[in-house]
């Protein structure tokens, strides 16, 4: 041993504590970020998401590669090699799974409308303000996720007809000769600007009264956009009350016949404008949290796969696993780290 050489135990030690610091400073960053986002929520509307299935699924196999880190551990201990190279297997299995997992729960909430930004409700597109529909001549008319004809929810049928409507409205409102294709169109389907029908011939939409507005045509993208979603109200997509809700100061919004009520009172004009006008923070809040944890994961993907490739290449003994401690210390931090996320997401947001 040269000089300068460290001793294996004080190599050990050094690299515990470094990792120690790192984590530390990684815990820091993430009470940084829950406090503020209990600051944000007592200051503004906030959406309260229900947790998509991607998660709960990310949180169990994190979960079961701490475990089976655990026993690679007590197996080098033992000597039981075999079950160690087993159990490093399973573990980075587990990390390999957790990373799918979070990106399928990315994706159920991008689907479920739950953007990195964007509005709480729509506003140009949606249904009634500007336009709605007519079926064989009868008003469709929207409330909560569900569009009604005389009073029953349309049939399934007809939903997949809107659907298809919606597409072909956005893609003409989109072209720049602002020319459609319209199925179904006067036979089944009729659009109202207001209470006007909207006429559709050669292509081209006209009013009764006169030329299509010209500036109402990025209303009619985002309304058959909404259409093909099937949004009327907001930009989340479901049912409020099963599968969002929002507050304000703490306190749940009842929505009725497409209105706001706070402890039983109509929303004020002021608050509503509010509403309309406000980004959806708390979406973007889920987005941060788990994207800054998914870097994090990076590392100890990394971690966890040279730890079991060298547990292949019998590199660990009863003597020597200083790698099988520090990859499952930077794992185990990182499990920790995730159920305290995702406990913050269900009980406080």
């Amino acid at each position: 041993m040269t000089k300068h050489e460290l001793t294996p135990e004080l190599n050990a030690k050094v690299k515990k504590n470094l990792l120690w610091i790192f984590i530390f400073a990684s815990f820091m960053i993430f009470a940084g970020l829950t406090s503020a986002y209990i600051v944000s929520q007592g200051s503004y509307f906030w959406v309260n998401i229900a947790m998509p299935s991607g998660f709960k699924m990310s949180t169990t196999v994190i979960i079961l590669s701490s475990v089976f880190l655990f026993v690679g551990a007590y197996a080098v201990k033992k000597e039981q090699f075999g079950l160690m190279k087993a159990s490093l297997g399973l573990a980075f299995l587990g990390s390999v799974l957790f990373g799918v997992f979070q990106f399928q729960a990315f994706k159920q909430l991008f689907q479920r409308g739950s953007a990195v930004t964007g509005s709480i409700m729509t506003v140009e597109g949606r249904y009634g303000n500007y336009f709605s529909l007519t079926y064989e001549g009868k008003n469709i008319s929207y409330d909560n996720a569900e569009f009604y004809l005389k009073g029953e929810i349309i049939s399934d049928e007809i939903h997949e007809e809107i659907r298809v409507l919606g597409k072909e409205l956005e893609a003409g409102a989109k072209s720049k000769e602002k020319t459609f294709e319209l199925s179904n169109y006067g036979s089944k389907f009729m659009l109202l600007y207001g209470n006007e029908p909207v006429i559709y011939s050669n292509g081209k939409l006209s009013l009764v009264s006169g030329d299509f507005p010209e500036s109402k045509y990025i209303a009619l993208n985002r309304f058959g956009e909404n259409l093909t979603t099937d949004r009327g109200d907001f930009i989340m997509d479901g049912k409020y009350g099963e599968d969002f809700w929002i507050y304000y100061n703490g306190n749940k919004l009842d929505y009725e016949h497409r209105e706001f009520f706070i402890d039983g009172k109509k929303l004020s004009p002021k608050l509503e404008n509010d509403l309309y006008s406000q980004q959806n923070m708390a979406s973007s809040y889920i987005y941060v949290f788990t994207g800054v944890h998914l870097l994090h994961w990076i590392g100890g993907i990394i971690a966890l796969f040279v730890v079991f490739i060298r547990g292949l290449r019998n590199k660990y003994t009863k003597s020597n696993y200083l790698g099988i401690t520090l990859g499952s210390m930077y794992w185990h931090f990182l499990g920790i780290l995730w159920l305290y996320l995702y406990g913050f997401l269900i009980f406080i947001h």
